[in-house]
């Protein structure tokens, strides 16, 4: 039966790429359980992992994702108000290095599934990754290509493979 269930989830993920408006894709995202803030433009992009279907994904108010983005939903993804995912971002939610064939790596780096948290009023740019478990606060930019590896505090630039901070942004104000 969960074959079956998740191969539905599949299907309907392919079908929704075919959804013309971004804003459209977004509400029916939110209609088949996702949960999708207002004003949120959702391109043309690669959902996985939907073993829980939709729900693990949760899009704050306004926020874009570009085409071309990957979002793993094995876990818990969430992206804040504002925030900003520019064309090719790949964010993860688990790592697993080969427990359907049984790799050797598995004793050294075990699957894992974690929560992954992109805060509001976040710019990341073309092609950046963030892996599994990691937490981007508010108000931060990644720079294109950058692999984001650990958390990333409020209010930085950063850039790199791995991500580091490489600037301090003037305060803005509150969120």
């Amino acid at each position: 039966m969960t074959a079956i269930k998740h191969g539905r989830f599949v299907l309907l993920e392919k079908l929704l790429r075919w959804s013309i408006s971004p804003r459209v894709r977004a509400r029916l995202l939110g209609v088949f359980g996702a949960d999708i803030g207002a004003n949120v433009r959702i391109y043309e992009v690669q959902l996985f992992n939907l073993k829980e279907g939709f729900q693990n994904l949760k899009v704050g108010d306004g926020a874009h994702i570009g085409v071309g983005c990957r979002l793993d939903l094995e876990g818990p993804l969430t992206i804040g108000k504002r925030s900003t995912l520019s064309p090719g971002v790949t964010v993860l939610t688990h790592q697993d290095p080969g427990s359907a064939h049984g790799s050797k790596l598995l004793s050294l780096y075990p699957p894992r599934v974690e929560a992954t948290t992109i805060g509001d009023d976040c710019w990341l740019g073309t092609n950046v990754v963030v892996l599994a478990g990691v937490v981007i606060r508010n108000l931060v930019i990644v720079g294109a290509g950058s692999v984001v590896t650990n958390d990333l505090p409020d209010g930085v630039v950063s850039a790199g493979s791995p991500a580091v901070v490489k600037k301090i942004l003037p305060t803005i104000g509150k969120i």
